[in-house]
């Protein structure tokens, strides 16, 4: 889960990047459309035998990961700021922790409840460190994004939640890779009503490497990682990881770009690991 939540942590890093040449939903087309790509020729190289009453609700899943996560996502970023979302994105724990209570399939304890409370605080201090965290310019549009965004962290939640089982029940490949050819071509029409190809004509190569990058690693790569998990380990705990990002992030940007990290950032990045510490143990 270290080497998921590191690729994880250079995506906004990557994100950013073919922002500035794209918009959202183009690099979500386009990211989707050829991981798509990538998953449906793992699928039938080694086809998965899925009974029908599960193909439907892989089916479900995939909409729930793709066009519905994305598309509260993508809306809620055009009205919000990225720093906002990064917030929210960090009480993923706490809904995965709270759904899986739900379905019975973990049980509450001391110790999880306090390192995921910790562990977001820490996010918290690490964001408010870097100067971030910033208000809008127009706060009922940044009222709206954060909304808009906090949907799409449940909607990611759900995706955790509930395919869980089916990665125990048919591995990391089989389920990631059904989920997402799914939900890329539930997406697509949304997809293709905002995406130019005039656009990635004249994209430029760093561009290009952002989109591979978020693809090959954080589309493939970390997306197998986080169910090949799911299937050994409790939700909460997989998903905990996710607030080690921010400090990861900080820490990429300080070896690219010099950031200088201050006491509130080691502090908060303290927080951070012993909640994921914490967690693991409960």
């Amino acid at each position: 889960m270290f080497l998921h939540s590191l690729i994880s942590a250079g995506t906004y890093l990557a994100a950013k990047r073919a922002l500035v040449e794209l918009s959202p939903f183009e690099l979500a087309t386009a990211r989707f459309l050829l991981a798509g790509a990538i998953y449906a020729a793992l699928l039938l190289r080694q086809p998965p035998r899925i009974a029908r009453r599960d193909f439907v609700g892989l089916v479900a899943l995939g909409f729930v990961a793709i066009p519905l996560n994305q598309g509260l996502f993508l809306g809620g970023l055009s009205l919000t700021t990225p720093d906002h979302a990064a917030l929210l994105y960090g009480l993923t724990p706490v809904f995965v922790f709270l759904f899986a209570l739900l379905r019975g399939e973990e049980r509450s304890s001391a110790l999880k409840v306090t390192g995921i409370t910790v562990a977001f605080t820490g996010a918290v201090i690490v964001l408010l460190s870097q100067g971030r965290l910033a208000g809008v310019a127009q706060p009922r549009k940044g009222l709206a994004g954060d909304v808009l965004v906090l949907a799409a962290v449940v909607a990611w939640a759900v995706y955790v939640a509930w395919g869980k089982p089916y990665a125990e029940r048919y591995g990391a490949v089989a389920t990631t890779g059904l989920t997402v050819v799914t939900g890329t071509f539930l997406y697509l029409p949304l997809g293709m009503a905002f995406t130019r190809g005039a656009d990635f004509r004249v994209l430029s190569p760093v561009g290009w490497a952002s989109l591979a990058y978020l693809v090959l690693l954080t589309s493939v790569v970390a997306y197998l990682i986080y169910y090949y998990a799911l299937a050994r380990e409790d939700a909460s705990r997989v998903a905990i990881w996710s607030n080690t990002q921010p400090v990861l992030t900080a820490i990429l940007a300080w070896a690219m770009y010099g950031e200088r990290f201050t006491p509130a950032f080691l502090g908060g990045g303290a927080l951070v690991i012993a909640g994921v510490a914490l967690t693991q143990r409960g």
